[in-house]
């Protein structure tokens, strides 16, 4: 079975917004529901004359085959029913309503349901290579390229194998990789994949709030991914990666940390390599509680070495401030399998970090990652005692 793992600022927020109407076209005028008398049925819509047969179970497949769901997911549902959501609005539903202000409640749908919001994500996962410039992260994410070789000296892991690759929303104009994604991944016929693929092309274009897919919407995440173990010979060929979403790095700069928020996501990103590579995603704890622990670990070993003397040795108060506003983006579900942690537990696993890297100071000493683990496991209760936030 293969390990994945993912992380996104947008993870569990909470979404309230006003849907505007969009001036109409052609094809939003075809998806729209018209208004009709109860005993008149209302006409099909386009998405659903042209959702492939079987379309959501081939949808939940997918995302379970790779453990990976867009986490944009969760910000399109509470837009179209605020009231099935208790979690409360966060600081970062300001941004997330900006990408989706003048959405209908149709258009809303479309990315719910039509797969988009995953497609960037399996197309970089599953196709992307760090040698094809489609993936290549955009001109403010060359710094992380150093980061990321910085990443690999630090950390006592074998990581030559590790690649660092970007994902982009163009994929949603380009049919001929839509098709392949469509019949490899979702074992679509190529007659529906073409017929679908031109349908998502002509939506997405179709709606200039999208951007032609450049939307941060569709690409607001960044996770590790490997495939140890894994038994089906396709999904047993892609390499190890980082894929970091272009929406992160937007997001990061809207929420003015994108100075050091880019770094700090992928050395926690790089951290969840380094406990594949050691085992350390082992543990007596199961479901929230064992995501937890992994999730504040990665906290930890990122901020270690960010601050480190011998790593990216940035000031120390800068990186806490820069986590604790993507921390405070708001994390409700406390006993989902993917709860990374209160924002005050996060707090708490990074000052750690921080607090042991300025212990190895005089001597510039790094300490390998499995004494880190161990250092980090005995404070653990600590980190995750009771708090009022």
């Amino acid at each position: 079975m293969h390990k994945s793992l993912r992380r996104s600022v947008a993870l569990g927020a909470g979404f309230v917004l006003s849907l505007g109407a969009l001036a109409p076209t052609a094809l939003l005028v075809e998806m729209a529901s018209a208004a009709t008398p109860t005993a008149v049925a209302a006409p099909q819509s386009a998405l659903d004359r042209h959702l492939p047969a079987r379309w959501k179970a081939r949808s939940n497949a997918a995302a379970a085959k790779v453990s990976i769901d867009s986490p944009a997911k969760q910000a399109v549902a509470r837009a179209l029913d605020p009231d099935d959501f208790e979690c409360g609005p966060t600081d970062f539903d300001a941004y997330i309503g900006q990408l989706l202000a003048g959405l209908n409640q149709k258009q809303l749908e479309f990315l719910l349901t039509s797969g988009v919001l995953n497609f960037p994500t399996f197309d970089a996962l599953l196709f992307g290579t760090a040698g094809d410039r489609r993936y290549a992260l955009r001109e403010e994410g060359h710094d992380l390229t150093k980061t990321f070789r910085d990443l690999r000296r630090f950390w006592d892991i074998q990581s030559s194998d590790i690649q660092l690759i970007a994902m982009h929303g163009d994929v949603l104009q380009d049919k001929a990789r839509l098709v392949r994604l469509l019949t490899v991944f979702y074992g679509l016929s190529r007659a529906e994949a073409v017929d679908y693929a031109a349908f998502i092309v002509r939506t997405v274009a179709a709606i200039p709030e999208l951007q032609d897919g450049q939307n941060p919407i569709f690409t607001l995440n960044a996770f590790a991914f490997t495939t140890e173990d894994e038994t089906d010979p396709f999904l047993s060929r892609i390499p190890d990666k980082i894929v970091f979403g272009d929406g992160i790095i937007d997001a990061l700069q809207a929420m003015g940390i994108g100075d050091v928020g880019p770094e700090a996501v992928l050395a926690h990103e790089f951290a969840h390599h380094v406990q594949f590579e050691k085992n350390l995603f082992d543990s007596p704890l199961e479901g929230a509680e064992a995501t937890r622990r992994t999730e504040l670990m990665a906290d930890a070993m990122g901020t270690y070495y960010l601050t480190h003397k011998r790593g990216l040795a940035l000031n120390t108060r800068r990186v806490l401030e820069a986590e604790k506003t993507f921390f405070e983006v708001g994390d409700c579900a406390f006993a989902d399998p993917g709860h990374h942690g209160t924002p005050l537990q996060r707090e708490r696993a990074s000052k750690w970090g921080a607090d042991l890297a300025a212990s190895q100071q005089k001597q510039g000493h790094i300490l390998p990652a499995l004494v880190v683990a161990r250092k980090f496991e005995r404070v653990l209760p600590q980190i995750v005692a009771p708090d009022a936030s």
